[in-house]
């Protein structure tokens, strides 16, 4: 059985207590922890104490205003990585610049519907932990938020399909032209899955950067095929650019071992797994890696770039 994640702890900053009531009644229902304050100085104090995963801050306040509150939390390196959404009764375009320029992560304006709000809530979160967890090198999320990512769809009861992508012979040809070069090759797959999920995915997918050339993408069931395909017709075009014109006319790049003999190192490919709760039931994270890698696994073992979707009902 899986450990039970701690609730997500959330401080609602807000001079007037019937307002602070309904939003904390309304939060919890959602399963969220707590905490309220009515002024900067206490927002402060409990910023520290409690570790507030999301701060939600009225702007007009007396004595100290949530703007204040805000550039105080973001120079403080206690609190500073905690997104702070501010809630304002004005509508006026100056008052989200303000919040902007005082450092805060989002801005919602007074009335807003709890859903949206919530909303809000969970699109700040998953951000702050991606800030968290990216790769130097693509800027995509790493393991830690595909984890999250994943969890959260199961939790959801979400229908989602996992891909699992993989460059063959990357390593070689890390070996043959170099890091820098091997760097250049995971930077435009980056690309490629990108603009795919772009054109052919939805607004929610998730995009993930396990590290090396291990990449996934999280969408839904009926994009997954015309995701992997385009992903793959895209790499192949761009695959030629990195390479020199005498291995392109062979067809491979040769390797020699330390023995001093030749290997011949086909030219670079992908392969795509996919994992789907579409048609089985699946409860944790384990389930979708290891179904991903077995589905992976198929795939790299017919020569080539290809994907297999895993479409077992157990």
């Amino acid at each position: 059985m899986e450990k039970m994640d701690a609730p997500t702890r959330i401080l609602v900053v807000d001079d007037e207590k019937n307002i602070l009531d309904i939003i904390r009644f309304n939060l919890e229902v959602e399963g969220y922890e707590v905490f309220t304050a009515q002024e900067g100085e206490e927002a402060l104090r409990l910023a520290q104490e409690v570790k507030p995963d999301l701060i939600l801050c009225d702007i007009m306040m007396p004595e100290m205003d949530g703007l204040e509150v805000c550039r105080r939390l973001k120079e403080d390196g206690r609190t500073n990585q905690v997104p702070v959404v501010m809630l304002s009764a004005k509508t006026q375009p100056h008052d989200k610049v303000a919040s902007i320029e005082a450092g805060a992560d989002d801005f919602i304006t007074k009335p807003f519907d709890f859903s949206d709000l919530v909303a809000r809530i969970i699109v700040n979160l998953i951000r702050a932990k991606q800030k968290r967890d990216v790769s130097p090198l693509t800027g995509l999320p790493g393991n830690i938020s595909i984890e999250a990512e994943t969890k959260r769809r199961i939790a959801k009861n979400l229908k989602f399909a996992t891909l699992y992508i993989d460059i063959d012979n990357f390593k070689s040809y890390n070996e043959i032209y170099g890091f820098p070069k091997g760097d250049e090759v995971i930077r435009e797959l980056a690309s490629v899955v990108d603009e795919t999920v772009r054109a052919l995915g939805n607004y929610d997918d998730f995009i993930g950067h396990g590290g090396g050339d291990d990449f996934v993408i999280i969408t839904t069931p009926e994009k997954a095929t015309a995701v992997a395909e385009r992903i793959i017709s895209d790499f192949e075009e761009r695959v030629p650019s990195f390479y020199r014109e005498d291995d392109l006319k062979r067809g491979y790049s040769i390797l020699v071992d330390r023995l001093g003999r030749d290997n011949y190192i086909p030219i670079m490919t992908l392969s795509i797994g996919v994992a789907s709760n579409q048609k089985r039931r699946i409860t944790t994270h384990w389930e979708v890696g290891e179904i991903a890698k077995e589905t992976l696994s198929y795939a790299k073992s017919i020569p080539g770039s290809t994907y297999f979707v895993d479409r077992r009902t157990k």
